[in-house]
């Protein structure tokens, strides 16, 4: 399978994701799906500019998800997926991901979030979606960086 991790991440690509999570998966491809980002060039820039130089970057919205499953999921290339919401990780496994494993890595406080794990937040809808997803037979974990432990969920 093609698509090496599901991560959801507010930040999109950062230090972390660059540098630590794209080298440990071999990853040649970040794909963000993010309706905001593929509307935004200045956004796009930024991420681009981020990125590591030495892999491919896509940027699409929610409506190019299933496309875009059906051909990075079936590619050689190593694909890291990066999303800012719970509902969009679901969206691509109900579009039919092979790895069934989500990574939550970064959801920062807003006024609607409460504390979830650490210093990650989520609103009530946002943990129900999380929920959902564990009860579907997706592993979804809390996990920084690929040297620390996961830790469920569940949990």
């Amino acid at each position: 399978m093609a698509i090496k991790l599901v991560r959801i991440d507010d930040r999109l690509i950062h230090g972390q994701i660059a540098a630590v999570w794209s080298k440990s998966l071999s990853i040649n491809r970040i794909w963000i799906v993010d309706d905001k980002t593929a509307q935004d060039d200045f956004l796009q820039s930024v991420m681009k500019m981020v990125s590591p130089p030495d892999v491919e970057l896509v940027i699409t919205s929610t409506n190019e998800i299933k496309e875009c499953v059906d051909k990075y999921d079936n590619a050689k290339d190593a694909t890291l997926v990066l999303v800012k919401y719970p509902w969009v990780a679901k969206m691509l496994f109900d579009a039919g991901v092979k790895n069934k494993a989500l990574n939550v890595g970064g959801m920062q406080a807003t006024p609607e979030r409460k504390l979830l794990y650490q210093n990650l937040s989520a609103s009530d809808e946002e943990r129900q979606t999380l929920h959902e997803m564990q009860e579907s037979g997706i592993d979804v974990y809390f996990q920084v960086t690929p040297d620390v432990k996961k830790i469920p969920f569940s949990k």
